[in-house]
């Protein structure tokens, strides 16, 4: 008979090879939009992940981009908290490839 703490291990094994199956879809990263008060010059793209900037005429800037994972979203905002931007919105975005 196996202990508990052995059936625990199979059933963690299990839950783990799950949710690697369920989230084989995200490999190739996520698109983000990220929202911010003010505007960033351009060259702040290779610092942020490579996320394009685009200035709004409203004195927003919209930063748009993939992600690899949930690290990299928070390494960027963490760059822009540090930047003292006022973060107004952060979303993930289907986008509709065109062809």
């Amino acid at each position: 008979m196996a202990s508990q703490q052995e059936q625990n291990g199979r059933e963690d094994n299990a839950m783990d090879k799950a949710n690697r199956t369920l989230c084989s879809c995200c490999a190739g990263g996520r698109f983000f939009e990220i929202r911010v008060r003010g505007h960033l010059d351009g060259r702040w793209s290779d610092w942020l992940e490579g996320l394009e900037v685009q200035l709004l005429e409203n004195g927003e800037t919209v930063l748009s981009g993939t992600l690899v994972d949930q690290a990299a979203l928070m390494g960027v905002l963490n760059k822009l908290n540090g930047l003292n931007l006022t973060l107004l919105s952060v979303g993930q975005v289907n986008r509709v490839e065109q062809h």
